[in-house]
């Protein structure tokens, strides 16, 4: 018996938990092409079911109230608010903006809960239920509340038998964070904290105000950051702050509509600071904040495993901090911390509500979404050369003929291999990849492929073996490129086209758990001392990541890449 998590909001997604483990889980937007789709995930929930070898027993929806039973009473608002997040849509006026920010006043915190819940459940059940029957499903739903949801990724997922939980983001279900204790498979509760005082909203508004996209380009803003003298804005306490006192997140601030509140800071703020500096205030007001939360419930609780998500620990910077605080024994990072993630979560809770089973071993790999055959491949590959677009041919050792290219050759090669993974990282089954100690590599890959702000870093992919030799602080590794570390200054021309202006790397530190990508880094090192290279996503800009072989060839065709090894085929652009 299985549970299948649906999660029908922005960046929608299926997956499916199974006696403490994934069976498997992947995003709308990989099927449709639209970054971070929302609505109800047809095709997720199709492959999830197509691809189950166990009949499911009950379907967990991860959201119960406030935006969520908005957007399945009217889908075309989430859909007319991700395109405005993505400034696809016209900006609203200033009238337009007030009369938003005065509803958001009155039902972001979601009181009373009771109301919330029942209409949630009520009305957003039957709009489900619904759905779900013109697929053919007609099973029982549990809704898992926003936080709870992401609560049980961080702590399913981290194999912590007790674990200090945090959870922190925009806002869900009337909260923008929570501080759980996990003990034996139970999540018990032990802080909130409401919406209307949310860090992630200060963020993403920061984020906004610099004429980046909310929801999408607050790792833009922390990178941006980088780039400033040390400075400081007392201003940003009235935004949001954490009260030691009341061990809540206060707020002075009476905007809650994060466009609104973007003009108020580019109004105050940028007006008197440029952007720069207030990335570099804004991440570190931020952090602050952060840090106190988590060590006073150190403090508090005397459990030093910590293990969190939610979008706002898609900072690496601040995940940095926490994995390099000396009262923290173990840290774990959910890698789709987002809201992407929160169809497994729900899952992973029912799961555990039906089972009684809980996993003791940490998940290694996200390698949930589908995989193609050789024979697939080659179908796809056919018509492209037929089309006169392509060269290819057949390669007995992949791994070692494209790893020749990459060290020998100095080239940047497209690699597609296996299942797909599940998150917004590549890491080395739809990856870009390039040798990490030629710092110009890192210019080639912004200009033929991926066209990111000239402060916006790579990342690097590291064999565990050498990663002691190369990152200092090094308190544990990383599989998944969820935190930050720093660069032996020594050692910084190894990794320069994979690190930041501030000498760090968000690294995924490579065990035993992908057999084909650690051989193509060990051919590597071999000729160039050192298991390292640069990884970074194989997607055009704006694109989600490629699913299908005919998604990569679209990518080489569009993009100004010459080389992709897929399968046991390398392929070369025609001439």
């Amino acid at each position: 018996m299985s549970v299948l998590g649906i999660h029908d909001a922005h960046d929608a997604g299926a997956a499916i938990a199974q006696n403490g483990e994934v069976a498997g889980a992947v995003n709308e937007e990989r099927f449709t092409k639209k970054k971070n789709d929302v609505g109800f995930p047809v095709n997720a929930i199709n492959y999830m079911l197509k691809n189950s070898d166990d009949d499911i027993t009950k379907i967990a929806i991860p959201w119960i109230g406030g935006s969520a039973l908005f957007a399945r009473l009217y889908p075309d608002l989430e859909v007319r608010r991700r395109l405005l997040w993505r400034r696809q849509a016209p900006k609203p006026s200033g009238f337009k903006m007030k009369v938003t920010d005065m509803i958001f006043k009155v039902v972001q915190d979601q009181q009373p809960k009771w109301f919330w819940n029942a209409t949630g459940k009520g009305i957003g059940g039957s709009i489900l239920r619904g759905k779900l029957r013109n697929l053919g499903i007609n099973k029982e739903l549990v809704f898992v509340e926003h936080h709870l949801a992401h609560a049980a990724t961080a702590y399913y997922a981290s194999g912590f038998k007790e674990a200090l939980v945090i959870t922190l983001d925009g806002a869900g279900d009337g909260l923008s964070g929570t501080v759980s204790i996990g003990e034996n498979g139970k999540l018990k509760r032990i802080n909130e904290f409401k919406a209307s005082a949310s860090l992630g909203l200060l963020y993403g508004a920061a984020t906004l105000a610099c004429d980046l996209r909310f929801s999408e380009d607050e790792g833009k803003l922390m990178s941006l950051a980088a780039y400033s003298y040390p400075s400081e804005m007392k201003e940003l306490d009235s935004f949001v702050r954490y009260d030691e006192r009341k061990k809540q997140l206060v707020s002075d601030m009476g905007i809650k509509y994060e466009f609104l509140l973007a003009e108020y800071i580019k109004n105050t703020l940028l007006w008197k600071y440029n952007r720069e500096a207030l990335a570099y205030a804004v991440q570190k007001h931020v952090q602050n904040q952060v840090m106190k939360i988590v060590e006073s419930y150190i403090r508090e609780t005397k459990i030093r495993n910590v293990a969190v998500s939610g979008g706002y620990f898609s900072n690496i910077i601040t995940n940095m901090a926490i994995n390099e605080h000396p009262e923290v024994k173990n840290f774990f990072v959910f890698p789709q911390m987002g809201d992407g993630g929160l169809a497994l979560g729900a899952a992973y809770y029912v799961d555990f509500q039906e089972s009684g089973r809980f996993n003791p071993k940490q998940i290694d790999n996200l390698y949930y979404g589908p995989e193609y055959s050789d024979s697939e491949i080659e179908e796809a590959l056919k018509k492209q050369k037929k089309a006169k677009k392509i060269q290819y041919h057949e390669v007995r050792d992949i791994a070692k003929y494209a790893a020749e290219k990459v060290a020998e050759e100095n080239k940047i090669v497209l690699w597609f291999q296996g299942r797909m993974e599940f998150g917004p990282r590549a890491l080395g089954n739809r990856s870009v990849v390039a040798l990490a100690n030629h710092k110009e590599n890192r210019n080639e890959i912004n200009i033929i492929i991926k066209r990111r702000p000239y402060y916006q870093p790579f990342a690097s992919t590291i064999l565990e073996e050498d990663a002691k030799s190369l990152l200092d602080p090094y308190p544990r590794g990383t599989k998944f490129m969820t935190v930050g570390y720093k660069v032996k200054p020594d050692k910084f021309p190894e990794l320069e086209a994979a690190s930041h202006i501030d000498m760090t790397t968000r690294p995924q530190t490579l065990g035993k758990e992908n057999k084909l990508y650690r051989e193509l880094i060990s051919h590597i090192k071999k000729k160039v001392g050192y298991g390292a290279v640069l990884n970074t996503s194989f997607n055009k800009h704006g694109m989600p990541i490629v699913m299908t072989p005919e998604d990569a060839l679209w990518t080489l065709e569009n993009t100004g890449a010459k080389y992709m090894a897929i399968g046991n085929f390398f392929v070369e652009k025609a001439k």
